[in-house]
């Protein structure tokens, strides 16, 4: 062999020992960071927000895929994680289960014990009907476990949450990709000053609402892209409009839209980068959106690029379209 090919072969023999100790050091860190669950806040500032409800604490917690991969002592830690911040209300936007919708009963086991004196609402998720490699068992498992938890499991329905006399409409459709969801049973009876909060899964649904029908919508399903470049991008959202809907707070045509990271992963290994999972707290304000501070404005990163789209959309009309809505971060 000749010196030449000699020192070729060690260039790539050094080449190759290089790109497997970033690849085994991010993945390292992709594993390590699933275990590092943030604390989102949020501020919804909207006229039909009523005086009883301004200050109310809500936390989202999405796709905790209990499975495999996500322990039941991990799910416990993350009840007493949301206990501590003391919500009004709790939302669970759905994907319980990863692999196995038998897992269901150990997760929910662990989420009866949420507390929060205006109620702990629920909705389905794609992964609470079964693997997708298998022929889908439905989401009957999932529906049994939440039974008799004391939490209100919402199928294309809503309810009225009353405080002090006045009162807010909470509803949450089934999932997009696996059931049908209905908005009509949530809305009805519900008037143009009414608050309406719409749990759905899958934050795609958003663009099929009409016009002046919801305020808020409440989501997950994306994971935050789960393997992103450095939280700006992500290679695969599951989601029919690319990077939109693929992390924190989008405004649409007719509603502004959350999204959270979610808790679990379905990845095999599983694994997070840049996209750490998140419990989301939303304070509700009451007023005009400039009453709640500077005025068109989503502060902060994490968000990513969708944060960045709304701000810049918000800082141009000074609120969302519709005249009627601030999100401060």
């Amino acid at each position: 062999m000749s010196r030449f090919s000699r020192r070729r072969r060690r260039r790539w023999i050094a080449a190759a020992i290089i790109i497997a100790a970033v690849l085994i050091a991010a993945s390292a860190y992709g594993y390590a960071e699933t275990y590092h669950v943030e604390v989102k806040d949020y501020s919804f500032a909207d006229p039909d927000v009523p005086a009883a409800f301004a200050g109310t604490r809500i936390v989202l917690v999405t796709d905790i895929h209990r499975g495999p991969f996500l322990s039941q002592e991990r799910v416990r830690s993350l009840v007493d994680r949301v206990n501590a911040l003391e919500p009004d209300m709790v939302v669970l936007g759905g994907d319980y289960v990863y692999k196995d919708t038998g897992y269901a009963e150990s997760c929910f086991t662990e989420l009866a014990r949420l507390r929060a004196p205006l109620g702990v609402f629920a909705v389905l998720g794609n992964h609470d009907y079964g693997a997708h490699e298998d022929e889908r068992p439905g989401p009957a498992d999932v529906i049994a476990a939440a039974a008799d938890t004391g939490i209100t499991l919402l199928r294309d329905a809503g309810v009225w949450v009353e405080e002090e006399g006045q009162r807010i409409r909470v509803g949450g459709v089934s999932d997009y990709d696996e059931g049908a969801p209905r908005l009509t049973p949530i809305i009805e009876g519900t008037r143009e000053e009414d608050l309406v909060l719409l749990v759905s899964h899958n934050p795609d649904f958003a663009e099929r609402l009409p016009a002046g029908t919801v305020d808020l919508v409440l989501s997950g399903h994306t994971h935050g892209g789960q393997v992103t470049f450095f939280g700006l991008w992500a290679p695969y959202i599951p989601s029919e409009y690319g990077q939109k809907y693929r992390t924190g707070v989008v405004t649409n045509d007719v509603t502004t839209v959350m999204v959270s990271n979610g808790i679990g992963t379905s990845t095999v290994p599983p694994v997070r980068l840049f996209a750490r999972p998140q419990i989301v707290v939303i304070t509700l304000q009451s007023g005009a959106p400039g009453k709640a501070g500077a005025a068109g404005v989503v502060t902060g990163g994490a968000a990513g690029a969708a944060g960045a789209a709304t701000a810049a959309a918000t800082a141009a009309t000074g609120d969302r379209p519709g005249g009627r809505s601030l999100i401060l971060e």
